[in-house]
């Protein structure tokens, strides 16, 4: 028997991709990714900001569910309650997000500030996620992750300056550097291999993800 994925499952009934998607592989849906990490007062990573841009065929279908009186045009505070209703849904999945630590996996505590945006013909989603306790990344290794753990959703930074940044107090002695994941040729083949509503093997998304570290001095 076929089992259907989480992420399937938050697209299709939360996020609306309709049922067959663009292509029979994983992933189905594609988004660029922004990211930003947030310090406190005391020089310490205590957030991340991660800015979405949804790929223009989600976007299209998208497109009747967000706009939600049926007018033709999509304002902001419709974007912002789609947005909204995006974020709380994810939530069973960590915000796709996983925070590193010292080489140890800390789960976000909680997200917020979810914003929703129109913009020529795509749809775009912020929200913050916040670490359960500041991290200091002059003296600890903290890096970073967003991805969807079963590679329907293929989450990615764009090439070029100023995908990944660090903000705040102190963030002008830090540096957010992108690191490319180089999945397997047999790992890239199994993704290929899946079909709309097969369930990835465990972990498969994050063997696609980007990594991104922070520094500072």
């Amino acid at each position: 028997m076929v089992r259907i994925g989480v992420s399937a499952l938050i697209v299709g009934l939360i996020l609306l991709l309709p049922a067959g998607g663009r292509a029979v592989a994983h992933p189905h849906v594609w988004i660029d990714m922004r990211t930003a990490a947030l310090l406190d007062d005391r020089g310490r990573v205590a957030a991340l900001r991660i800015e979405w841009l949804f790929d223009r065929f989600y976007s299209a279908f998208a497109q009747e569910d967000v706009d939600t009186d049926g007018n033709g045009v999509i304002t902001d505070a419709e974007a912002d309650r789609w947005a909204r209703t995006a974020l709380e849904n994810i939530a069973k999945v960590g915000y796709f997000a996983e925070i590193l630590v010292d080489g140890q996996s800390r789960p976000p505590v909680k997200a917020g500030q979810a914003i929703g945006r129109w913009r020529d013909g795509q749809l775009h989603m912020s929200f913050v996620v916040h670490l359960d306790q500041p991290a200091d990344p002059r003296k600890q290794v903290f890096g970073y992750m967003a991805y969807d753990p079963d590679f329907y959703i293929d989450i990615r930074h764009p090439d070029g300056a100023g995908a990944a940044m660090v903000e705040g107090p102190g963030s002008g002695t830090c540096t957010a550097k992108v690191g490319r994941s180089e999945p397997s040729p047999e790992t890239v083949a199994s993704a290929a291999a899946l079909g709309p509503d097969e369930t990835a093997p465990s972990g498969l998304g994050r063997l696609f993800a980007d990594y991104v570290k922070v520094t500072c001095q």
